[in-house]
């Protein structure tokens, strides 16, 4: 876990000072700083676009009682691209902008669930956090890939028309 904070506090923004520096000086030190305010503010704003549309996925999903596993997800990897999009430099910003094309946040979120279902296991006692290490234990185990979960007869939350208008 150090060496990643290692490069993540220290060789980044050296990356991103050296960065803003080689660019200030081909270009000019004023379009420099306009070029992250721009990125800034567009990126700010197309978050919040990715944002809305995914929140309303998110309750198109919760309307068909399905849970919106995906769509909070994605709602994690827009507020990090949006995080990344306000940090000053062009790293950040190029990562930011990538966290906000659908199809890389596709591609992160089938590497991020992979990841998660590697460290979670689901047994008949309850979830253990195995964090990477074989962890024996007697029970039954439930592979959530290859096995849904009971269906219910009637779903958790449900929105009726009338539900909206109050």
């Amino acid at each position: 876990m150090f060496p990643k904070l290692f490069l993540l506090f220290t060789l980044l923004p050296a990356a991103e000072l050296f960065l803003l520096i080689r660019v200030g000086s081909i270009i000019g030190p004023l379009a420099t700083v306009l070029i992250i305010i721009f990125t800034g503010i567009f990126g700010a704003s197309l978050a919040r676009h990715e944002g809305l549309r995914v929140w309303q996925d998110a309750n198109r999903s919760l309307q068909q009682g399905i849970l919106p596993t995906d769509q909070m997800l994605d709602g994690l990897l827009i507020l990090a691209a949006g995080l990344l999009l306000v940090t000053p430099g062009f790293i950040t910003d190029i990562s930011g902008f990538l966290l906000l094309l659908p199809p890389a946040r596709a591609l992160l979120r089938k590497y991020l669930k992979a990841r998660f279902s590697e460290k979670i296991k689901v047994s008949a006692f309850g979830t253990e956090f195995s964090g990477g290490r074989e962890q024996r234990h007697s029970g039954t185990e439930f592979d959530p890939e290859r096995h849904e979960p009971p269906k219910r007869k009637r779903p958790d939350i449900v929105v009726t028309p009338a539900d909206k208008d109050e």
